[in-house]
């Protein structure tokens, strides 16, 4: 067995009353919130027969969030409701300038919320981000500041820039010090998974919930939602990361929050993290079922399955970064490197799945070159 790409969290489920990040009061804000944007429309929750029948399990589901509010992927989420606790208790003026760091996804949506709520927006992002994202940011009226290093660097850079000129940060991911903003994105994530469940309704809830890592923001808000929802009975839940980002992974092989330094060889762009948000980091400790790391060929597949559905299904546009969570069910139901996993999870042919395609083809030119690549 390869250990080096998993680990199970056979501790997940001794805490039997363990809820997550959230108290009971904040769930309701969040709708309310939701619910008081009637231009912020739910996406929606396909079901894959066809694939599912193919790697034998009994039904695949796969929220779907490559058009949330007219972007390519679920961050919008987060960055309105945060930006909007913030308008609302009186912290921005109408001079703020929102400043972030970006693989992308998150920087889009804070220039677009930014740009909704007539403020200004700096977004850094690392030097080898690709044109066609920088041209995205700029076209929601962002100034791109490229940062000589990676994204964790320019996370830094945008940290310093805006103490000292008194801009405000809008981070999905948190350090000491910086932790109320990146809960309240991470708050407003929890919404799709509302969403979702409102979707699968009358059916059960899944068995079994793959999510992207990233810096963590994401799978804290998806695996805090079951807790609450579902107690013990939540389902088993896996995170994937890029093999050479899989900085949860190696965390919780430490038993501490680690710092990557890569190179980040990977695809998934919006996965190219070396540190975890350190608000995400105990709930995830605490509550993730197991932890896998994905080899960027079955990104590349999943891609292309989805592109080209089976008869019945659904079409899905998938980023890299959007496939990764499908690639980790694809994985481990293939490799007998994951056997271990696939047996902690109990998936067989009844087993319902749960995705998330958390992003649409945010990199045009890399889609359409993976899309037209032979399986």
């Amino acid at each position: 067995m390869d250990m080096n790409r998993y680990l199970i969290n056979s501790a997940a489920r001794s805490s039997h009353n363990y809820s997550g990040l959230f108290g009971t009061g904040e769930y309701p804000l969040v709708d309310d919130f939701f619910g008081s944007q009637p231009n912020l429309l739910p996406t929606p929750l396909h079901h894959l027969r066809g694939l599912a029948s193919q790697i034998n399990i009994g039904d695949l589901l796969v929220k779907d969030e490559s058009t949330r509010f007219g972007l390519t992927s679920f961050k919008i989420l987060g960055v309105s409701y945060a930006v909007g606790r913030l308008l609302h208790s009186g912290r921005l003026a109408k001079c703020s300038v929102l400043v972030c760091a970006t693989e992308g996804n998150h920087g889009r949506a804070v220039a677009r919320v930014a740009a909704e709520n007539r403020l200004e927006s700096k977004i850094y992002v690392a030097a080898d981000i690709s044109p066609a994202r920088i041209g995205a940011l700029e076209g929601e009226g962002a100034q791109v500041i490229v940062v000589d290093g990676n994204y964790d660097d320019a996370v830094k850079q945008a940290a310093r820039d805006a103490e000292a000129y008194g801009w405000q940060i809008i981070s999905d991911t948190s350090w000491f010090g910086y932790e109320e903003i990146p809960r309240s994105i991470m708050a407003g994530y929890t919404r799709l998974m509302t969403e979702a469940e409102q979707q699968w309704t009358p059916d059960r809830p899944p068995d079994v919930v793959f999510v992207q890592a990233g810096v963590g923001g994401l799978a804290c808000a998806v695996v805090s939602w079951l807790c609450q929802r579902y107690g013990t009975k939540r389902p088993f839940v896996i995170m994937c990361e890029p093999v050479s980002a899989a900085c949860f992974l190696e965390s919780f092989r430490a038993g501490r929050p680690l710092t990557l330094h890569g190179p980040f060889d990977t695809i998934m762009a919006g996965l190219r993290c070396g540190q975890v948000s350190i608000t995400a980091w105990p709930v995830i400790a605490e509550a993730v079922d197991a932890f896998v790391s994905i080899e960027d060929g079955y990104s590349e597949r999943v891609m292309r399955i989805l592109a080209h559905p089976s008869e019945g299904d659904t079409l899905v546009t998938a980023g890299a970064s959007g496939a990764c969570g499908l690639a980790g069910l694809l994985a481990i139901t293939e490799d007998e490197s994951f056997r271990l996993v696939r047996e902690a999870c109990g998936l067989n042919a009844q087993s319902r799945v749960l995705a998330i395609n958390t992003e649409g083809a945010t990199d045009p030119a890399l889609y359409a070159q993976v899309i037209g690549r032979q399986s």
